[in-house]
């Protein structure tokens, strides 16, 4: 059994390292492919991808092997693993610094070895290190991020670069212009993702975390990443087609940048602001929860109190019957035992009805309110048909509400009805339904006993017990409507004016529906 837990808690941090090691194995593959058969049987297609496009060089791809290779064992725990992941990584960045000092020695716009000029070393380069110190340094991992994203951010640039205009941008001994549309896409996934993401710097665990936070960076991280590269790109593109001088596309770079950026601090506050209206719903819901769960401990203790002294009590009594031989107080002490026995479940069966609507997520539709009263009035159809009663409903509407939460309060209410009518007279029982401005009102009305006015006051209380003015009135139906009608953002009251009878009105903010 522990065995099969281990492997559960493990499940989450196994999908995540493979997922991870599918990538580094993509762009160690990629440059496989471009190293072998691009040069190895010299098909040229492989070496530029694109015709006209300038080619990954050798020296790149090799590099780019090795530290695919350093990666995949760096996602290994073993003391063995980081070893070699290190020294890995070491060769890469030797074999990068080997090419530089080749580099230097070669003619003007020649490589020695093949290998990558210019900004493609300082990726590189970068790769190298970042996994060393991911290795041996993790807790630097702003630092370690940063290195990432210096060397993904100019070659993201070049691959966009070269999208706009279709080949090399217009000054060709600029830095990015030696740089392959594949070498930049490698440099971009292989920090942006291999590195960025790497399960030792935990910035992946805090992305990819359900909180705010994590939510926030998923959404926020690409447009950071973006938003200044593509001011650049759409700059440089308007200053070329006005062919202005360098003031006016260093102006015009900061202005698209401002915009964009401004733009973008826009959509992240009314991302936050949306985010902010959910957690408060979220917080509203869980305060009720909360008073519904201490309210129903109350009123656990307090319910079961009474139907348990009766069991205790008319158990001592049943015994002393038997002992002498009282076959007619045992039998009634018996009776006495079953009902309140009997009354048990009917409290427990409340009180979870109240705890439960608590934290009962609503699901909103539109509903007729008579679809309503028939759901509510078909669970108590022996109670009515035994009360003689009669249910008329009185104007018709449609609203927006939790179908079955909805038809709970209409049966509680009817069931109370029900429970304290008047022995003089059938039971009459009126629902109406009222759509205004800003609200739908429904009320319940019955010609029953009515409430007391003390007892209106606190009639909502799970704990309240009180009287109509002939009958028992407990809380914990009402105390459910209340719970109800407040998840879905309205108010429940007792017309304390009803004199012949009772009367209790909800209210429901209303939404645009069809038929309304």
């Amino acid at each position: 059994m522990q065995g099969s837990v281990d492997t559960y808690l493990q499940m989450p941090r196994r999908r995540y390292f493979s997922a991870l090691e599918l990538h580094a194995v993509g762009v160690g593959t990629v440059a496989a492919i471009v190293l072998l058969i691009g040069y190895g049987f010299a098909f040229e297609p492989m070496q530029t991808v694109i015709p006209g496009f300038p080619p990954m060089r050798p020296g790149t791809a090799f590099a780019f092997m090795l530290l695919s290779l350093s990666l995949l064992a760096s996602l290994r725990p073993s003391r063995r693993a980081k070893l070699l992941s290190s020294a890995l990584a070491f060769a890469a960045v030797g074999w990068v610094v080997n090419l530089v000092i080749s580099n230097w020695g070669a003619e003007e716009g020649g490589d020695a070895m093949g290998g990558p000029i210019q900004a493609s070393l300082a990726a590189l380069m970068l790769g190298g290190v970042a996994i060393l110190l991911i290795n041996h340094a993790p807790r630097v991992r702003l630092l370690i991020a940063g290195m990432a994203l210096l060397a993904a951010t100019p070659a993201l640039y070049r691959v966009l670069g070269l999208l706009f205009f279709w080949g090399a941008p217009p000054q060709k001994d600029s830095l990015l212009s030696s740089m392959a549309i594949h070498t930049a896409v490698l440099i971009v996934w292989f920090m942006g993702v291999c590195i960025i993401l790497h399960p030792a710097l935990g910035i992946g665990a805090t992305i990819q975390q359900a909180s705010l936070r994590g939510r926030l960076l998923r959404r926020a991280l690409p447009f950071i990443v973006l938003v200044p590269v593509l001011a650049a790109v759409s700059g440089l593109v308007l200053a070329m087609d006005a062919r202005s001088s360098l003031d006016f596309l260093f102006a015009l770079n900061a202005t698209i940048g401002a915009a964009l950026g401004a733009g973008f601090v826009l959509w992240l506050s009314q991302l936050v602001a949306t985010w902010q209206l959910e957690a408060n719903e979220r917080s509203a819901r869980l305060s009720r929860v909360n008073e519904a769960l201490e309210q129903y401990a109350s009123s656990a203790a307090h319910d079961l109190k009474a139907p348990a002294r009766h069991v205790l009590l008319y158990g001592e009594l049943l015994e002393e019957a038997i002992d002498r031989n009282d076959l007619v107080n045992a039998q009634k002490y018996a009776r006495a035992i079953r009902e309140s026995a009997h009354e048990m479940p009917k409290i427990i069966d409340g009180m979870l009805e109240f705890s439960t609507s608590a934290y009962t997520r609503i699901k909103p539709a539109d509903v007729f309110l008579s679809e309503l009263v028939q759901g509510a009035a078909g669970q108590l159809v022996a109670e009515i048909e035994k009360a003689e009663g009669k249910i008329v409903l009185l104007h018709e509407i449609r609203m927006r509400c939790d179908a079955a939460l909805m038809t709970t309060v209409l049966q509680n209410l009817i069931a109370n009805s029900i429970a304290n009518r008047r022995r003089d007279r059938p039971l009459l029982i009126r629902i109406d339904g009222v759509a205004e401005d800003a609200r739908w009102m429904v009320s319940v009305e019955d010609n029953g006993a009515g409430f007391d006015p003390a007892f209106a006051a606190v009639a909502f209380n799970p704990l309240a017990r009180g009287s109509k003015r002939t009958g028992e009135v407990k809380g914990i139906g009402l105390a459910t409507c209340r719970t109800i009608v407040q998840a879905h953002g309205g108010e429940i009251r007792i017309d304390i004016g009803m004199t012949r009878g009772a009367r209790v009105e909800f209210t429901l903010p209303r939404q645009d529906t069809k038929g309304g």
